[in-house]
């Protein structure tokens, strides 16, 4: 008799354990799955809601950018065959300006050098280096302007916004 009752009770455990019984009500099992539905969300989103999200966040961006300031100092000097001391000043002054804003265009876009070299018998005969600078400066400003000597000097400052300089040399 004790040998039956075990085997029951050995039976019975077994039944349980197989048949996937944890111990909860079928109740509480919902509830549980309840609670792991509602931690994935799915949500759609267009190209267009893409886009914008990305604009936005680089307006954000751009709007915290401090300001960008350049100095430069053109140098002109008097050409020796002038008229009047006047036109000498005049056109120092014009080469200052056009060095200061050429100065500028090489700190914002940079400089393209090209050089040639020609060497004969061992010896360099010929050296030759040719710069050039393209672009287009706007709303410089002349701070400051001196003629000594013959020597007239320009001091140009440019002042642009963070946005507006990652808008137009960010790449």
């Amino acid at each position: 008799m004790k040998k039956i009752v075990c085997m029951l009770i050995v039976s019975i455990g077994a039944l349980l354990v197989f048949s996937g019984c944890n111990g909860m009500e079928p109740e509480q099992q919902n509830v549980q799955n309840q609670k792991v539905e509602k931690q994935v969300v799915v949500q759609k989103v267009s190209k267009e809601q893409i886009a914008k999200i990305i604009k936005d966040e680089r307006l954000a961006q751009l709007n915290t950018l401090p300001e960008k300031e350049f100095v430069v100092y053109g140098e002109g000097i008097a050409p020796m065959n002038t008229i009047s001391p006047a036109q000498a000043i005049a056109l120092a002054k014009r080469a200052a300006v056009t060095d200061a804003y050429r100065q500028l265009g090489e700190k914002l876009y940079g400089i393209r050098v090209n050089a040639k070299e020609t060497v004969k018998d061992a010896a360099l005969k010929d050296s030759r280096i040719v710069t050039q600078v393209n672009g287009l400066v706007k709303n410089a400003t002349i701070t400051d302007n001196k003629y000594k000597d013959g020597l007239y000097t320009v001091r140009m400052e440019l002042t642009m916004s963070g946005a507006r300089w990652k808008e137009i040399f960010s790449y």
